[in-house]
């Protein structure tokens, strides 16, 4: 490993740290919700990851870095001094989650198996940065329509912002780093984004940090470079099961409903 990326790996994590205590005391001075400091912390560490690919052409410093992040927040959860200056950034919703872990491990993991490939690492990376935050963050301020899944619960209106923020992140990536057809490019990115939010409804517990990026890099592998036509009838297929799945589930809770 070359002393540059030995600085770089040195100064990103300072950043982090520094990340770290300004939301802390974002924390303490607007008092916002521990939710919405977790999906601050969500997109800036997704934001930094983007940046891996043109900074590292190895993977070793990739998971050098996550082997380090991963250490400082288990140190935070569990070093008494550190959980009371930064613990409330993290575990402040009052629920069980291991949501960051998941994120670092899953940077760590992508960035090797793809090789720090710029599209197939940053695709996927931007869909669980920017998507998942916004989901998050309608669902918890707009969410009115609840429905049980991965061991909870989910709002239409979350997966809807979801559905929204990982399609245009997804064409955008394919626009940029991918050559080939624009209807296409349109076609995948919904056929993505589609499936992805599906991932992210069915995982639980912060699971869905791990497996979005994972579901993603394989849709990509599977379908780049396919036929804007191909991809059009997988979509409509895909749609056309979403749609029966969820009229079956109504029509089998209002027979269950029903008295006698």
């Amino acid at each position: 490993m070359t002393p540059t990326a030995l600085l770089t790996i040195v100064l990103m994590l300072i950043l982090s740290a520094a990340g770290m205590l300004g939301l802390a005391c974002l924390q303490k001075r607007l008092a916002l919700h521990p939710e919405s400091l977790r999906k601050l912390l969500h997109m800036g560490s997704g934001s930094m990851a983007l940046c891996l690919p043109w900074l590292f052409q190895s993977a070793w410093p990739v998971l050098i870095l996550s082997a380090a992040s991963l250490l400082g927040l288990l140190a935070i959860g569990r070093v008494p001094a550190l959980h009371r200056r930064v613990g409330g950034v993290i575990d402040g919703v009052g629920r069980r989650s291991c949501g960051e872990l998941y994120f670092v491990s899953a940077t760590g993991l992508l960035f090797l198996i793809t090789r720090g490939d710029p599209l197939l690492f940053s695709v996927p990376m931007a869909i669980l940065t920017f998507a998942d935050a916004a989901a998050a963050l309608v669902g918890r301020r707009c969410g009115r329509h609840r429905y049980r899944a991965g061991g909870g619960t989910k709002s239409v209106e979350g997966s809807t912002t979801f559905f929204i923020t990982a399609f245009f992140s997804a064409q955008l990536g394919l626009a940029v780093l991918a050559d080939g057809d624009p209807a296409a490019v349109r076609w995948l990115a919904l056929l993505l984004a589609l499936l992805l939010t599906l991932v992210e409804a069915a995982a639980g517990k912060g699971a869905d940090n791990f497996w979005i990026p994972f579901a993603a890099w394989l849709l990509l592998r599977f379908y780049l470079g396919c036929p804007a036509s191909l991809l059009m009838l997988h979509f409509m297929t895909a749609v056309s099961a979403c749609l029966t799945a969820a009229l079956m589930r109504r029509l089998q809770g209002s027979c269950e409903a029903k008295p006698g």
